[in-house]
């Protein structure tokens, strides 16, 4: 017997909330399970260090997105949040999903100036297109509205059609885009001058990479179904893509925490000097932490090895591999 188009239209959307509700689910288990495996790392390297600004937000992105998409999965799935109630909500979940990705592309963005040992230009610039993504995200959240679904369907899930939604996802790929070029671009120079030194190539993926290109590529993915995909179907990876967003930039500050501790019997990092180094920190450096520091190679910033000639052991990269 031949359904009819309408049974037919139903049988897709009811299995396409389903793939949404899967996805999202995953993606939430796949967080929590990273909470847990690093949380030893982050009670050493977060709470026991001195208080700064990345520690702010690290803070914000690691316990904050938790808290959001434990009210999304409610949204998901709680048959009270219907219409009217379901039409002012999906304004949070955009705001929220947008303003936390935010606060993960800045730490990138701290990052990334650091790399450039601390340049106003390099700042001044991707300042302004991370206010201008913020903006862009903004008017996308206001085109979009909540997934019109049969009455035995439950689902609070914001979806758009028009091509300015596509801003929540083309805002933070341009970018995402030009935070890993310049990370590439300046990396070359230390891929350069440390040809044949095989741990060096650890600090180079630690230092943003690796996390900066599956930023990159899981945007990329979130792009392109919203213009391949169905309707219903435009927003299936963002859950992903925020969480994994979220797990990456987590690491990120971990293992860069890691990299930039002191060896602990190295004389010229104790005592009197390391105060001294401390205190002669400009107040932006102090502000946002180890994060800004220079990228280290061969145990020491370029500035110290080019005043000191030194050359000391770098952190194994077996100790990266087992972070990541």
């Amino acid at each position: 017997m031949s359904s009819s188009p309408e049974l037919d239209a139903l049988a897709s959307t009811a299995r396409h909330l389903l793939a949404a509700k899967y996805f999202q689910v995953a993606a939430f288990v796949m967080l929590l399970y990273d909470h847990m495996l690093t949380f030893d790392q982050e009670v050493n390297r977060i709470w026991k260090q001195k208080f700064s600004g990345v520690t702010l937000l690290f803070l914000t992105n690691r316990y904050l997105t938790p808290i959001q998409f434990t009210i999304i999965m409610v949204a998901f799935h709680y048959p009270s949040w219907t219409g009217k109630v379901c039409e002012k909500y999906v304004v949070f979940e955009g705001a929220s999903s947008a303003t936390l990705i935010a606060v993960c592309q800045l730490i990138m963005i701290i990052r990334v100036y650091a790399l450039y040992h601390r340049s106003l230009a390099i700042i001044i610039f991707l300042m302004i297109l991370w206010a201008t993504q913020i903006i862009v995200s903004a008017i996308g959240v206001h085109t979009g509205y909540r997934v019109p679904l049969p009455p035995m369907l439950r689902g609070c899930i914001l979806i758009g059609d028009s091509p300015v939604f596509s801003l929540l996802w083309v805002g933070p790929l341009v970018t995402d885009t030009c935070i890993f070029a310049l990370t590439l671009w300046r990396t070359r120079m230390y891929i350069i001058d440390t040809v044949g030194r095989g741990p060096t190539m650890g600090i180079f993926i630690r230092d943003g990479i690796f996390y900066f290109l599956v930023i990159f590529l899981v945007n990329l993915m979130n792009t392109l179904l919203f213009f391949l995909a169905p309707v219903d179907l435009h927003a299936l990876g963002a859950p992903f893509g925020q969480l994994l967003t979220n797990v990456m930039v987590s690491r990120l500050v971990l293992n860069l925490r890691y990299s930039s501790e002191p060896p602990e019997h190295d004389p010229r990092v104790s005592g009197f000097n390391m105060q001294k180094r401390i205190a002669d920190q400009p107040f932006m450096i102090r502000t946002i932490g180890n994060l800004g520091e220079d990228l280290i190679f061969s145990g020491s910033s370029t500035e110290d090895r080019r005043e000191e000639n030194l050359e000391v052991p770098l952190v194994n990269i077996s100790t990266f591999s087992r972070n990541i």
